[in-house]
């Protein structure tokens, strides 16, 4: 007893010298994250500042003459590209920065949200969710030093990002030192906003999957109100800290005012974050979970019901989430087609499938859109299974009659038959409003047999997973790399040259039939589901026959 009292006077003693005792011990635990995260932090930054100057250098070799860019500028001002990359400036006297201003920064903004959301989350609610953050806050670590010391060395991360990106462009010939600074800057004080967006998640969620949902939700729901707000010049795109990144108008008339808007939301939701975390315990959540049932339904002693149970909020998150994306590029269709039929250029882009109209092409870009999203949904989902095991839960389950086979079998079964559910969700919206638009209902059951299509190639990602779950387990995350590789090559392979490269090849998107407007061809499909039960067995087979892992 008297042992006890001593180690908490002890306790007290040290926080109080420390000066703040809410902040007692950041700096340790920073030093901690960066030694933890030493090479994960690294290739995060590596990684967003070379896609962002390989497009660059890819536009300035792709338009090396000014009348290259004046043809450029007149697809940057049409209603596709607008709700895909923003308002255009500069477009009257179009250039290289200007370009890679209009057509880069949303996506560098997309790639430092990504990482500030899954790094604070990793940080923060993990760190609850495996009871190694009420281990730490035993010692003379004070109440906001977990959450203050993710929030400083993510957005460290963030301000690199941006000064290399900066130094990254400057160093190319036709792009200046000023707006250079200016795109890399926008990016970091999008990435603090996001930043401090997930530290609240992390308050609100009981899990880490739910924080990160969250986080990705608001990243989504942000990009869709800019994108809705610069179609229908309503001022709506004002709420999103897209816009304000944009609003810098980077290599064009640079302004800086913008940046205030996200550097004050940050600083007012950091400060958000801190106060519910003082009001909750540790391990608990803002939101708490319902009280489950006395008795389980008959379902839960089922491999499928338990793991449609665990996932089924993310499910259902990720099944609205595409249906209102569908929907939000629908309604574009008409313009796409009126805009088209005057810019030969943005024929030859849109229509590069032989024989398939603009709006035809623009509907297969979409629907591979919403398909490279769904398949980081089955990822996801199969994934899940490595973290049953990490936890320890798996163990007591498969000392019972339940086989290893069947317990994949659950989380298969939900990766795969969720993906159909969450493709479908945004193939039919995208279907109604496309068919309410043009009033030709053919294009609903046209855009549900493109989304079908796409659901091989998911299913490939979603077997990578369960390949390396039961071969290597230790690097099983690496699956997310299927999903980058195919939004680059997919998405981005245009400005990077890799459309029409052998690189194309590798992606299972690339054999998909970009349905509608071009002919049906089952081959493929039948391939590419061959290959994902291929890599499905590989991985069945090698957890049969490797040990259970805890950690």
């Amino acid at each position: 007893m008297n042992a006890g009292i001593s180690t908490t006077a002890a306790r007290d003693a040290d926080i109080a010298r420390s000066g703040n005792g809410a902040l007692a011990g950041t700096g340790t635990l920073i030093r901690f994250i960066l030694r933890r995260d030493r090479i994960r932090i690294p290739v995060w930054i590596v990684a967003i500042v070379v896609s962002l100057v390989g497009v660059a250098q890819s536009y300035a070799d792709t338009f090396p003459t000014q009348s290259d860019l004046d043809s450029r500028a007149k697809l940057v001002d049409s209603p596709i590209f607008v709700a895909f990359n923003g308002p255009g400036y500069g477009l009257d006297n179009y250039t290289l920065g200007a370009m890679v201003a209009n057509e880069g920064l949303y996506l560098g903004v997309i790639l430092v949200a990504l990482m500030s959301v899954f790094l604070v989350i990793r940080h923060t609610r993990a760190e609850e969710e495996s009871g190694r953050a009420e281990l730490i806050r035993s010692a003379a670590v004070g109440r906001h030093a977990g959450t203050v010391s993710s929030i400083v060395v993510v957005a460290a991360a963030n301000v690199v990002v941006g000064l290399l990106a900066a130094a990254g462009l400057s160093s190319l010939e036709e792009l200046d030192g000023t707006g250079s600074l200016t795109f890399g800057l926008s990016m970091t004080a999008a990435g603090l906003v996001f930043t401090a967006a997930a530290a609240i998640a992390a308050q609100v969620a009981e899990y880490a999957r739910g924080a990160i949902g969250v986080g990705v939700a608001a990243l989504g729901v942000t990009y869709v109100l800019r994108a809705i707000g610069d179609i229908s010049e309503t001022g709506l795109s004002w709420v999103s800290p897209f816009a304000w990144s944009l609003e810098t108008r980077a290599f064009v008339d640079e302004r800086w005012w913008p940046l205030l808007l996200s550097l004050s939301l940050a600083v007012v939701v950091t400060y958000g974050a801190m106060v519910v975390s003082a009001r909750r315990d540790v391990g608990g959540a803002l939101v708490p979970p319902r009280p489950g049932r006395s008795r389980a339904t008959s379902q839960l002693v089922r491999p499928v019901g338990l793991a449609l149970r665990l996932q089924r909020g993310g499910l259902i998150a990720w099944a609205i989430g595409l249906a209102l994306l569908g929907a939000s590029f629908g309604p574009l269709v008409g313009d796409v087609g009126e805009f088209a039929a005057e810019n030969e250029q943005l024929q030859d882009i849109i229509a590069a499938a032989e024989g398939a109209t603009v709006t035809e092409s623009f509907l297969g870009t979409v629907t591979r859109m919403l398909a490279l999203i769904t398949t980081g949904f089955a990822i996801q989902s199969a994934l899940r299974m490595r973290g049953e095991e990490i936890s320890g839960r798996v163990e007591p389950m498969l000392a019972t009659a339940l086989s290893r086979q069947r317990w994949v079998s659950g989380y298969l079964a939900v990766a795969t038959g969720g993906s159909a559910l969450v493709m479908l969700a945004g193939s039919m919206l995208l279907g109604v409003t496309a068919a309410a638009g043009q009033q030709d209902a053919s294009l609903l059951f046209e855009l549900l047999a493109g989304g079908v299509a796409y659901l091989p190639a998911i299913w490939v990602a979603a077997g990578v997973v369960v390949a390396l779950f039961g071969v290597l387990p230790g690097v099983v995350k690496a699956a997310w790399l299927v999903l980058v590789y195919d939004v680059l090559v997919g998405l981005l392979g245009a400005p990077l040259g890799l459309d029409d490269s052998p690189a194309r090849n590798l992606s299972p998107f690339g054999h998909v039939p970009q349905l509608p407007g071009v002919d049906f061809d089952a081959l493929p499909i039948v391939v590419l589901v061959a290959v994902a039960g291929g890599l499905i067995g590989v991985g069945v087979a090698g957890f049969r026959r490797r040990d259970v892992q805890s950690s």
